[in-house]
């Protein structure tokens, strides 16, 4: 069933790519994103070439686990942060 998309605004897609290429949208969403995106060329340039840039970066990068002290001492200062903050 097609759904109708209203009018493509360049200014939503700059607010939206990010999430849609980090995985932040749920995926009914992200499908009207990428369906209303092929209505604009430039749009549709950009989101590629920011995939691109990500699948780069994200295959250039070793992965290493930090260690669980770490990890502790991250949260212990955010909750400290958050008690201060109050």
């Amino acid at each position: 069933m097609e759904q109708h998309l209203p009018k493509h605004n360049c200014k939503d897609f700059t607010k939206k790519v990010f999430l849609v290429l980090d995985g932040e949208l749920p995926e009914t969403e992200r499908k009207l994103f990428i369906e209303d995106i092929t209505r604009c060329k430039g749009c549709l340039d950009h989101y590629h070439i920011e995939k691109h840039f990500k699948d780069f970066v994200y295959n250039r990068f070793d992965r290493k686990a930090c260690s669980d002290q770490l990890k502790a001492d991250i949260v212990n200062e955010i909750k400290k942060i958050d008690a201060e903050e109050g």
